[in-house]
């Protein structure tokens, strides 16, 4: 799919905005992948996050005759997005959920040592970014997994530009030491 322009997305969203169906569908279809990897960045299940992926859409069809033209759709998006993986986190603290096991998530492709070498570094990986701060896994998934830019993502997250950009190289440098990586 072609990258739309800022005014080619605002002609979008005020033609879904006046309920053009196949606009709101074009929508879904360029953010979905988007929404999809930073819920899935903040929560470390797919299935839970395509369930705040669905609920993110749902409130984008509720909340779009709210939305001001003018304003970042991709950061009103991953507002929506980043209240909805919120929510997920509250529900699961209530019911006290118990991760699902990593090694269900192993990879398939290759053969099983494969597999399981995969399913260790992605649960390394995964458990380093579970021991960074709430703040920075935030502004990582929004950068890296949702695609936003540091003003997108500062926009949603309610700091500056600059505090995101601090609070994303922090993070890197934590999960590198984290790692054992070292970086010359």
């Amino acid at each position: 799919m072609a990258e739309l322009t800022e005014v080619d997305l605002e002609a979008l969203v005020r033609r879904a905005r006046a309920g053009d169906h196949d606009a709101l569908g074009e929508l879904y279809d360029r953010f979905r992948d988007r929404v999809a990897r930073f819920a899935t960045g903040r929560l470390g299940d797919a299935e839970r996050a395509e369930d705040v992926t669905s609920e993110t859409f749902e409130g984008v069809l509720r909340g779009l005759s709210a939305y001001r033209p003018g304003t970042d759709f991709e950061a009103w998006l991953f507002t929506i997005a980043h209240r909805r993986v919120a929510d997920h986190f509250r529900r699961r603290a209530r019911r006290r959920e118990v991760e699902l096991d990593e090694a269900r998530r192993a990879a398939t492709a290759g053969g099983p040592e494969d597999a399981v070498l995969a399913a260790e570094r992605r649960a390394e990986v995964a458990g380093a970014f579970r021991r960074l701060r709430p703040d920075q896994q935030e502004v990582l998934a929004l950068r890296v997994l949702g695609g936003l830019t540091a003003a997108q993502a500062a926009e949603v997250v309610g700091k500056s530009e600059g505090a995101v950009r601090v609070a994303q190289h922090r993070a890197l440098l934590d999960l590198r030491e984290q790692m054992g990586v070292t970086v010359r």
